[in-house]
């Protein structure tokens, strides 16, 4: 077989191929030989159908077996000969034919990786901003701790229901009138002012007292998830059983020592900035990460195959689906905005940092991921050879991409300038927090 590549862009070749007719013919004769053998025609026994009715009866149908066989074979031979990095299945602009006495010829076009033979790293820079665990952040968390520790009693004298408020109530939920069955509560505990219930649930339930009894209307949206609530206004029939204040105890030593291992106030509020701390320090490598990739990719800008976009948008959707499943959501059409281009970006991050790594000898070798398993055997307090055991296969492929990735990050951090700006937002223990969730998830 003979084949010659011409690049049409580089992200695309044209492939031509010839087999010679001694091969078409052979193959021809090979097919014909094979179906004698089986061929049931009226009139004849098994294996005796002479060849030429084989021919005549069958010869359309051994032409195009043969040509299919021989153009995939063209092909595989045309990519290994030339060493094309495909990424998505040939086309054929014309059907091949086989014409007796002349080689089979046919043209295809095929997608293929671009090759990078050099980057441009010079100049690579990124703004930063290292954010610190405030004191704001770190009291916020204090006062959670100071509300897991709190007791509840009976106000004296008895008041109203207000924020931190702990109020038992039964309700029942009533539709156009009618009451709902399995929507109502028994002795419901509510923790006013912690958005754990409905927002006007709460609000009604402000200022009441034990024994007393209101009706607090709420309306639902056309597209709530319940078919009997969707665009509805339910009336909610409150009875209050109970009402208990929240008496926070003293931010001092003895809480220190009932939140852990602590001996003093200020053992506990460090502990507590340096959780905080390790969850924004973590967040900070991956927006460094991001920023990093985003300038090599500013500075080489690359063609993408549109098949590999294509095949990334299916990736992120089935992530998606089950991000949406693992947090009992459903995916809506929001969730898709700016797909293509994250697909995209995705792939072309992707290719440029496959080349950065081929172009600068970064590979990770078993040692390397021998000690990173020693690592994580430590850390677990499980034995060596049980986290061993537990990455094998596709789990330690994964670990290895990660260290190579980290290396790759390291490698860019030193070719990069690194601007440190001033002024960083302030950090909340709630947004840590979330942030923290994020990296969980990401990771996951």
């Amino acid at each position: 077989m003979q084949s010659e590549v011409s690049e049409i862009s580089p992200i695309q070749v044209e492939v031509k191929v010839e087999v010679p007719w001694e091969r078409v013919s052979k193959d021809l004769d090979q097919s014909f030989s094979k179906l004698a053998k089986t061929a049931k025609v009226r009139g004849f026994r098994p294996g005796k159908v002479p060849r030429g009715m084989v021919k005549k009866l069958f010869g359309k149908q051994v032409r195009a077996e043969v040509t299919s066989s021989l153009v995939q074979a063209g092909l595989i031979h045309a990519v290994e000969e030339h060493e094309l990095q495909i990424v998505s299945e040939p086309n054929l602009p014309e059907e091949p034919s086989i014409a007796d006495g002349e080689p089979l010829r046919f043209t295809a076009t095929i997608e293929v990786r671009p090759t990078i033979e050099s980057l441009e790293l010079d100049g690579l820079e990124i703004k930063h901003i290292s954010p610190k665990a405030t004191d704001e952040a770190v009291d916020e968390r204090l006062m959670d701790l100071r509300k897991q520790n709190a007791d509840f009693r009976e106000p004296d004298p008895m008041r109203g229901a207000k924020d931190g408020d702990r109020i038992t109530v039964d309700f029942t939920v009533s539709v156009d009138g009618e009451v709902q069955e399995g929507m109502g509560g028994e002795d419901r505990e509510i923790q006013l002012g912690d958005d754990s219930f409905l927002d006007e649930l709460e609000a009604g339930m402000k200022g009441m007292t034990p024994d007393e009894t209101k009706d607090v209307e709420v309306p639902f949206p056309e597209d709530h998830p319940n078919e009997i609530l969707r665009g509805k206004t339910a009336t909610f029939a409150l009875t209050c059983k109970a009402l208990h204040e929240r008496i926070l105890p003293e931010a001092d030593d003895e809480l220190a020592k009932d939140a852990g291992d602590y001996e003093t106030l200020a053992e506990l509020k460090q502990a507590i900035r340096d959780e905080i701390q390790e969850k924004l320090d973590r967040r900070d490598e991956s927006e460094i990460r991001e920023k990093l990739i985003d300038a090599i990719l500013a500075k080489n800008e690359i063609e993408v195959p549109p098949s590999m976009i294509k095949e990334q948008q299916q990736r992120l959707i089935y992530e998606m689906a089950q991000f949406a499943q693992m947090f009992g959501q459903q995916m809506g059409p929001e969730m898709l905005d700016g797909l293509p281009a994250r697909a995209e970006r995705r792939v072309r991050a992707g290719l440029v940092l496959g080349a950065l790594a081929r172009l600068n000898d970064l590979t990770v070798d078993d040692d390397a991921v021998d000690a990173e398993l020693a690592d994580i055997a430590e850390k677990t307090g499980k034995h060596i050879a049980k986290v061993r055991v537990e990455y094998r296969g596709e789990r330690r492929d994964q670990l290895e991409n990660e260290l190579l990735d980290r290396k790759i990050m390291a490698f860019l951090k030193e070719k990069a300038t690194i601007l440190e700006e001033e002024d960083a937002p302030e950090e909340t223990a709630e947004a840590s927090d979330a942030t923290d969730e994020k990296e969980e998830e990401k990771s996951e």
